[in-house]
């Protein structure tokens, strides 16, 4: 699996969160342009972003069959 699978997987589940990782990630836009673009607070994007990030981590490491726990 790659990035792209993963996000697809994650815009499916939360559409708003695929659309602020495509956002920033892609797109290069701060967490204040993401918010202008998307009509949401900075924070809410800020929050977003975060679980986003953490999401497409854990889906990643799983697809390459590696452990994201803590050591």
């Amino acid at each position: 699996m790659s990035l792209d699978d993963a996000l697809e997987r994650l815009t499916s589940a939360d559409p708003r969160a695929g659309e602020v990782v495509v956002l920033r990630f892609f797109g290069g836009l701060t967490e204040t342009e993401t918010a202008a673009a998307m009509n949401i607070s900075p924070k809410t994007v800020q929050r977003i972003w975060v679980s986003a990030r953490a999401w497409l981590r854990k889906e990643i490491l799983a697809d390459l069959g590696l452990d994201d726990s803590p050591v």
